[in-house]
């Protein structure tokens, strides 16, 4: 009697190297995302730099120059800038995160599926007397598969938590960078 079938074995092992390329793919797709944003923001820094050099060396008068300063050195427009791009980044991490968990919740529930699936081999071959050893086996596997779920579900709320906690902090950030904004633009008139 034996519980392990090779076929078996290598169509799981199989399984988990989709699931390693999977994962990998997910990944690779973030970094090249994450990329691809820093270098447009370098891009658009760069051109903003060159725009603000032009309008400095196309002054003329004490105004003009104040002017083109101004529009080098504008804090709450470069906080504003500096918050869309953390926003873009903590949405692309999340993004990647969310569908590395779809494939661990995945391979969880076949995990889950294969181990209750062995109880039943186990309990289908057991010898006579050996009923209460078997139900706690069960009852144990089930209580793990109870944990995890309980795990997951608090790690999900934990999840939205936390996003909800830095969705408020960069809404707060971005008024206060309008508001900083008006004030210093108002200042200047």
């Amino acid at each position: 009697m034996t519980f392990f079938d090779s076929e078996k074995l290598q169509a799981d092992q199989k399984a988990n190297l989709d699931l390693l390329e999977q994962v990998n793919g997910k990944i690779l797709k973030g970094v090249e995302q994450l990329s691809q944003l820093q270098l447009a923001a370098m891009r658009a820094v760069s051109e903003e730099g060159f725009d603000s050099a032009r309008k400095l060396f196309g002054a003329r008068d004490p105004q003009s120059v104040a002017a083109a300063f101004g529009s080098f050195a504008n804090p709450a427009q470069q906080a504003e800038r500096l918050l869309e791009f953390n926003r873009k980044v903590y949405d692309l991490i999340s993004a990647t995160q969310a569908d590395i968990a779809k494939l661990g919740e995945r391979q969880a529930a076949q995990n889950t599926q294969q181990m209750q699936d062995l109880v039943a081999e186990i309990a289908k071959n057991a010898p006579a007397g050996s009923e209460s050893a078997v139900a706690m086996l069960k009852s144990a596997v089930d209580g793990a598969g109870s944990v995890y779920e309980s795990a997951q579900k608090t790690a999900k709320q934990a999840a939205e938590i936390a996003e909800n906690g830095m969705a408020a902090a960069a809404s707060a950030a971005s008024q206060a960078t309008r508001e900083a904004g008006k004030a210093a633009g108002g200042a200047r008139k």
